[in-house]
C-alpha cells in the first residue's frame, strides 16, 4: 500500500483485498500487532490474529463472497465504512451449520488508523438479519 494513500483508500484496499478476497497474507503488513477490536463476540479473539481467524471464517462460512462498499468517510485517522456483505452460506457460522441460502448483511464500523494501518476497530452488524437468512432464526 502507498504510504500517501488517506487512511480512506488503505480502508478500501483492506475490504477488496482482505475481506472479500480473503488475502490473509496481507494481514501483518495492514494491521498493527498491538490492534484491538472493541466490537468483539464472545468466543473472539480482539487481536491482529482475530482478523485473520475471522476473515479466514467468513470466507469458510460464505462462498463467492463479495463486499460493496456504500459508504467510505475518513476523518483524520478514523474511517467510518457502510458495507453490504452478500454470498452463499455454504459452511458453519458460529454454529450455524450451512443451510446453502444466499446472504446479504450490512455492516457499519469505525476503523482507528495509526502510522498506516489499522489500530482499532468498532463494528455493528445486521446480525439479526444474517441469521434469518442462514434459517438460524424463523
Amino acid at each position: 500500500m502507498n504510504e500517501q494513500a488517506s487512511n480512506a483508500e488503505r480502508m478500501r484496499f483492506f475490504v477488496e483485498q482482505v475481506q472479500e478476497k480473503g488475502r490473509l497474507e496481507l494481514i501483518d503488513e495492514l494491521v498493527r500487532s498491538d490492534f484491538r477490536n472493541h466490537t468483539v463476540e464472545p468466543g473472539q479473539r480482539a487481536d491482529r490474529e482475530g482478523v485473520r481467524e475471522t476473515v479466514a471464517a467468513m470466507h469458510e462460512a460464505f462462498s463467492e463472497l463479495r463486499v460493496e462498499v456504500l459508504h467510505c468517510v475518513g476523518d483524520g485517522d478514523l474511517v467510518a465504512t457502510h458495507k453490504v456483505f452478500r454470498g452463499r452460506h455454504t459452511g458453519a457460522w458460529f454454529g450455524v451449520p450451512p443451510s446453502g441460502n444466499p446472504v446479504e448483511f450490512r455492516v457499519m464500523d469505525m476503523v482507528g488508523y495509526r502510522n498506516g494501518q489499522l489500530a482499532e476497530h468498532w463494528a455493528v452488524a445486521d446480525a439479526l438479519s444474517l441469521l434469518r437468512q442462514t434459517g438460524a432464526l424463523t
